[in-house]
């Protein structure tokens, strides 16, 4: 017979590890971030002679998502773990559109809660959700709406395609929060 006593504490347990898986993904999140605008800071601690002697405002630079600030031309990121001494994979990054690749020697579960829940539910189904309410609101095509394709075999990731990735700024996202899951879930071939 079963402790009922026993079976509380175990699903107390299971919801302070849940809690703290997301909080640590939220720390890591906020380094980013704070990564990030270091290295604005440090860019925009410096002024280029254009910017001086014609009077332009670098600093007044658009931040709104547009698609205008999507890469032109291929360009290919190399995911590396957050010590950088381990590639976790690559993306191609082709127009508007991203192909993840895992390396070789490594193998992700994507059934794991960092990469399910965290990286595709909340980050790339958060993107998915809001050009879908665009599409809803006579603001973008369905042909410009952000979506993804994960491809697996037997749970382990082959590729992650995504279409539609819209800004640089989503890319970064992206790309920060990929590496994240990536390095959660690693399993040396």
């Amino acid at each position: 017979m079963e402790n009922p006593q026993i079976r509380a504490l175990l699903e107390i347990r299971k919801d302070l590890e849940d809690q703290l898986e997301e909080f640590r993904s939220r720390v890591e999140k906020i380094e980013g971030m704070i990564e990030e605008l270091d290295s604005v800071i440090g860019m925009g601690s410096f002024s280029s002679a254009d910017a001086v002697l014609g009077g332009k405002d670098t600093a007044a630079k658009d931040t709104t998502e547009a698609a205008d600030d999507v890469p032109e031309a291929p360009n290919t990121i190399v995911v590396l773990n957050k010590a950088r001494d381990l590639e976790l994979g690559t993306m191609a990054v082709v127009g508007p559109d991203v192909t993840i690749l895992p390396t070789e020697h490594a193998q992700y579960d994507i059934k794991r809660g960092a990469f399910a829940r965290f990286f595709v539910e909340r980050i790339l189904g958060q993107f998915q959700r809001e050009d879908r309410q665009r599409v809803e609101n006579g603001e973008l095509e369905w042909s410009e709406a952000f979506d993804f394709e994960v491809q697996a075999e037997d749970g382990i990731l082959l590729q992650l395609v995504i279409r539609n990735f819209g800004s640089s700024s989503r890319l970064e996202e992206i790309q920060r929060t990929l590496r994240w899951a990536l390095e959660k879930t690693y399993r040396a071939r």
